[in-house]
């Protein structure tokens, strides 16, 4: 058990602190760049529009998290953790990684599909979600294997550029992000459905309480 608590610290001093705060930066962004305002249109602020690109460039962070898993094996395979530390310490400690991260991303994008919505130039939301979902598996594809990071637009484009030409050539990139896509699309409907019960269900308890 002592060996999974020095994991369970390390893990949380380590990448799963940057990587949850890397999900929770276009969350955070959601609820500033997609509040409702008049008039009902899209704001002419530069400022707005630079901080509408660092959200869809930190976006795939959110998802990122689900194959952070990886790590989980690494934990796993420690010689000095005992099933017990990896039953009630790692597990849950995953789980809740997990969760939140994922949960960030799902927010993100309900928020957008959202404001979108309300701003009239969607109509159906369904496309853009799964468009979403598709193009977040491109950049955690990218994220995960060829180790690019979300500033490294800013820092290194070529290299980014560069790589991204590369991947489209090579059989694992569409494997891979297929793959990514089905889990995310199938995690983000799931998320999705509870978020709204979850919305429904304090909604009609409040107004409960109010009568």
């Amino acid at each position: 058990m002592t060996g999974a608590l020095e994991l369970f610290w390390g893990n949380i001093s380590s990448f799963m602190t940057w990587n949850l705060f890397l999900a929770i930066i276009p969350c955070a962004l959601s609820f500033i760049l997609f509040s409702k305002q008049s008039p009902k249109r899209l704001p002419s602020n530069p400022i707005w529009w630079f901080g509408l690109v660092i959200f869809i460039l930190f976006l795939p962070n959110a998802p990122y998290i689900i194959t952070d898993i990886i790590h989980f094996v690494d934990n796993v395979r420690a010689t000095d953790v005992s099933d017990n530390g990896v039953i009630f310490v790692l597990i849950p400690q995953y789980i809740v990684f997990i969760l939140l991260g994922f949960q960030c991303y799902v927010v993100s994008v309900l928020k957008l599909i959202k404001y979108l919505s309300w701003l009239r130039l969607i109509k159906n939301t369904t496309w853009l979600e799964v468009g979403i979902n598709f193009i977040c598996a491109i950049g955690v594809y990218w994220g995960r294997f060829n180790r690019l990071n979300s500033w490294d637009v800013f820092t290194n484009l070529k290299n980014v550029i560069r790589d991204a030409i590369h991947t489209f050539t090579s059989p694992n990139f569409f494997v891979g992000t297929i793959l990514f896509f089905i889990t995310f699309t199938g995690l983000y409907y799931i998320f999705k459905w509870i978020n709204i019960s979850l919305f429904f269900y304090w909604q009609n308890r409040s107004k409960q309480v109010s009568v």
